[in-house]
């Protein structure tokens, strides 16, 4: 079952990859849709190019968050937050470590495909795309 749902998930990367996007080719009724919120974001991801892994974990106040970053070892994270765009809640995370001086990744929740997506930027290189598939699904 579990690689049905990544043959499906690569099917997905393919049409990303194409320009296709993510956004459905229908109108979701906003009755029906669900409105992202911070606790979708919590959990284990494994981003769609390769092993590299992050981990969401509640804070201990509400609205706070604690993210453990792997390629596929530990990689020091030096800061996580979440922000709004567009009154959406975004992760923001920091890697600073061997390899990683400052990287940066910007993520939303996409509630109709169930990824994080967004970028990641490398100090002085431009920013990619990226996505994230949660682990448990």
């Amino acid at each position: 079952m579990r690689s049905l749902f990544f043959g499906c998930l690569l099917a997905l990367c393919i049409s990303v990859a194409q320009g296709q996007g993510l956004e459905p080719k229908y109108d979701i009724p906003s009755s029906i849709a669900k409105v992202p919120e911070q606790f979708d974001f919590i959990g284990s991801w494994t981003r769609g190019d390769g092993t590299y892994r992050v981990e969401v974990i509640a804070g201990k106040t509400p609205g706070t968050v604690m993210v453990k970053y792997f390629n596929p070892e530990p990689i020091n994270v030096e800061s996580a937050v979440f922000d709004t765009v567009d009154d959406l809640p975004r992760l923001t995370f920091v890697l600073r470590d061997e390899g990683y001086p400052g990287s940066t990744y910007q993520l939303e929740f996409y509630s109709e495909r169930r990824v994080l997506y967004g970028q990641y930027t490398r100090p002085g290189a431009a920013p990619s795309e990226v996505y994230f598939i949660n682990d448990n699904e």
